[in-house]
């Protein structure tokens, strides 16, 4: 008997449910793509570093829509090029190797729910768990691996690479999402990385739940690495109040560690708004522990451009005060 495989599981699903909206000679409506551009600029201070003007993000992107009768496909590509332009800053060549590209995927919509083809993706986890808290430009609430901002207090990724997933239709305002990622392609397991979330959002309340499983066999370890996360957030008018609770339990390092962010944006009006927000790790290792403030004020001085200045205070990773300008298109 011939064995299948979890991903052949996963591609024999998607392509029954990709054949299923294809009927003969379609009618294809394929317009322009949408060409954007987000730019984030500024100026930063770290301590114990030199004064710096820095590319916080510069992302460029095409994104569009693809129509044949019942078959709908839509498209996104980002190249992040931050990193590129920061590189001379901090020893690096031209900067030519560090462009990366953020976002390479595919979405098709159905009557059923929508499926993701992703060589490479922004992590669907992150934007649906952490978005309660993620109101900060430089301080961001992900673990600051691949961007040039983010945090050593949460666990979370901001992006993922070689994702599969299904998200199912919106009932009363609940959802479900899961997804797959494959890591390495010589580890003997072909879903590296597993997630599952529920995530209720009526515009006003928004509440998730999400689970995220690292296959032991990425790190060579016994137990498998699991990340649970909790959400819950309350918009008013021009009030925002959000937290999220985060647990990681066999990390591969060795160090289980429980993170929560509690923030709050308040609207004054005429594109002015601040931010606040308190951090904290509690890790089994006490010398990882960490806490913090960060504050944050924004000028929506124009649609597409806006001023910002943010400061970070931590008790034991850097502190930094950052002002900048976004532009966006």
């Amino acid at each position: 008997m011939t064995k299948t495989t979890p991903m052949a599981v996963v591609v024999s699903t998607l392509t029954l449910a990709l054949a299923g909206n294809l009927q003969a000679a379609p009618a294809i409506d394929a317009p322009m793509p949408d060409f954007t551009l987000f730019a984030s600029m500024g100026v930063l201070d770290v301590e114990d570093r030199d004064f710096d003007p820095e590319a916080f993000e510069l992302e460029f992107g095409v994104n569009g829509l693809i129509k044949a009768d019942s078959f709908k496909m839509r498209y996104q590509f980002v190249a992040e090029v931050a990193d590129a332009v920061n590189s001379r800053d901090t020893g690096g060549t031209e900067g030519e190797d560090d462009i990366h590209v953020k976002e390479a995927k595919l979405i098709f919509p159905t009557a059923y729910g929508a499926f993701v083809l992703g060589p490479r993706s922004s992590s669907g986890v992150y934007g649906d768990m952490y978005k309660n808290i993620d109101l900060f430009e430089y301080n961001e609430t992900h673990n600051g691996k691949v961007a040039v901002s983010g945090s050593p207090l949460f666990g979370q990724a901001a992006e993922g690479q070689d994702v599969l997933a299904y998200k199912t239709p919106t009932w009363n305002n609940l959802y479900a999402v899961v997804s797959t990622l494959s890591l390495s392609e010589s580890n003997d397991e072909d879903l590296d990385v597993k997630t599952a979330r529920l995530i209720y959002d009526d515009k006003t309340f928004r509440f998730g739940i999400s689970r995220v499983l690292v296959e032991q066999k990425v790190a060579n370890k016994e137990e498998d690495y699991v990340r649970t996360a909790l959400t819950a957030g309350y918009n008013a008018g021009a009030l925002h109040l959000g937290a999220t609770y985060e647990i990681n339990e066999d990390t591969f390092n060795g160090n289980d560690f429980d993170s929560y962010g509690v923030a709050a944006r308040y609207a004054f009006g005429k594109g002015l708004s601040t931010s606040i927000a308190y951090f904290d790790k509690d890790a089994d290792i006490d010398t990882a522990d960490d806490s913090g403030v960060v504050f944050q004020i924004k000028k929506q001085v124009h649609p597409n451009v806006a001023l910002w200045a943010e400061t970070g205070q931590f008790d034991t990773q850097a502190d930094n005060i950052a002002l900048g300008v976004n532009l966006k298109f």
